[in-house]
């Protein structure tokens, strides 16, 4: 009964700390000398995260996060048939190369989120259109790459066409499962200990739990240990 308890205090003590986000005030970085275009679709879970609402915001940041802010979103409304709907970033900076993430705030639950995907900043390139905008995308369970490095994990190719490896240079903990998602949070393909072989190597050649092929398009691994877990995202070209 304590346990329950304990574990719905901690629930309640999350919900509150996401709701009482309030709005950002994000400013674009000024006095730049190169810039990029960004047509992208955004899904938050599973829905189409749009600008009907004005208070929803999306933006994209350099290297120094929040404070490095590179250019907010302006929503284009759907203009069938020609396309549904896409938010447009001019994002500056100086450096090429430098890697740029995107967050999105919500309005309706007054948070904010990161986005997955991230893109490298090169000088006056586009990425996407508005027919086919670049996808960015929030996971249901979040993705994070913090404990990778002590996993010894690699992950490649990533994209991948055919078959992606999921390497463990050192094993010092026993991988109890590594599991494959879809965008929405579906489990698609888990594998145990015994799946891996004596060389610390798995192959996935995306392959349901079904033994079908799934789908072209954006999954997420999660592997897990007795101490610690890892979670990441893989592209399916197929």
């Amino acid at each position: 009964m304590k346990r329950i308890v304990f574990f719905i205090l901690i629930i309640c003590t999350l919900n509150i700390s996401i709701l009482s986000a309030t709005a950002p005030n994000w400013d674009p970085i000024q006095g730049t000398q190169y810039s990029m275009v960004v047509f992208a679709e955004i899904i938050l879970y599973d829905d189409p995260f749009t600008g009907i609402d004005s208070s929803n915001i999306a933006a994209a940041f350099g290297p120094g996060g929040e404070s490095d802010c590179r250019s907010l979103g302006l929503w284009h409304p759907a203009y069938p048939p020609y396309y549904d709907g896409y938010w447009y970033f001019t994002i500056v900076g100086n450096t090429n190369g430098e890697e740029i993430h995107f967050k999105i705030y919500d309005s309706v639950t007054d948070t904010v989120y990161n986005c997955a995907e991230t893109i490298t900043f090169e000088d006056n390139t586009t990425v996407g259109n508005p027919s086919d905008p670049f996808d960015l995308t929030v996971f249901s369970f979040g993705v994070n790459s913090h404990n990778i490095s002590q996993l010894g994990l690699s992950v490649y190719p990533n994209p991948f066409d055919r078959i992606i490896t999921f390497g463990f240079s050192a094993m010092h903990d026993k991988i109890e499962n590594l599991s494959i998602y879809d965008i929405k949070g579906r489990l698609i393909r888990e594998f145990t200990y015994n799946d891996f072989n004596n060389s610390n190597i798995l192959n996935w050649a995306g392959i349901d739990l079904e033994g079908t092929s799934v789908p072209a398009g954006i999954y997420f691994y999660k592997v897990e240990t007795s101490k610690t877990h890892s979670i990441g995202k893989i592209i399916y070209l197929q």
